[in-house]
């Protein structure tokens, strides 16, 4: 993970793992919104561990995917940003939906220890393993291996999600809907180390993440 963190004192701490009453109001407005423009349903809620560290992996094709599985994954949630992303006014709304800004040209350690200390604090943290917006998934291309060196160091499970194309308004009359599929978590073995398992345990999370997408077509 090649990212430098610039994180605000106190900014992250200062935000409870359990979600606020303003929170839950956006969160059930962006719900019921995405229900009448988009269809949108979830699958699989009743997988996500109620407490404790956990690792959301998703599929990444559209600047709205954070949002989107915020709504689907009832859990307070941290995204790492790109920090360009971070200015006024969007910086409040960017904070506010638990993103931290990251710069990815000053090296790793920072993201890592930062991503570790929200683990150890009880936190969901959402990464995208591909590390880039893809239109159509290729699992011959190497997934990133900082999902598999954060679930082993910090004793997280791996929570693969598939988030479907948002539907444009004539495949919306055609009965498209915007679905959000949530896996089995992944256990990662925290005994082993080294870049041939990192990059096995990074393999399968990403294989697991398509697969809810290919079970989504097949439905």
């Amino acid at each position: 993970m090649k990212v430098g963190i610039q994180r605000p004192p106190g900014r992250v701490r200062d935000v409870s793992r359990n979600m606020s009453p303003r929170y839950r109001l956006f969160r059930r407005t962006m719900r019921a919104l995405g229900w009448l423009l988009f269809g949108f349903n979830v699958h699989g809620a009743e997988r996500v561990p109620k407490e404790g560290p956990l690792i959301l992996a998703s599929n990444h094709h559209g600047y709205a995917d954070p949002i989107l599985v915020c709504m689907a994954v009832p859990r307070r949630m941290q995204w790492m940003a790109k920090k360009e992303v971070f200015l006024p006014p969007f910086d409040k709304f960017f904070y506010f939906i638990g993103s931290f800004p990251v710069d990815r040209k000053k090296g790793g350690r920072t993201a890592l220890k930062t991503s570790l200390e929200l683990l150890a604090e009880g936190w969901t943290l959402g990464i995208f393993p591909e590390g880039t917006r893809r239109k159509a998934g290729r699992l011959e291309d190497a997934p990133k291996h900082g999902v598999a060196m954060l679930a082993a160091r910090g004793g997280a499970p791996i929570l693969p999600v598939f988030v479907t194309d948002v539907p444009n308004p004539l495949q919306r009359l055609g009965g498209k809907k915007l679905h959000v599929y949530i896996g089995n978590p992944i256990i990662a073995d925290n005994t082993k180390s080294g870049r041939e398992v990192r990059a096995e345990v990074a393999g399968e999370v990403l294989r697991e993440i398509y697969a809810l997408g290919e079970d989504a077509e097949a439905s």
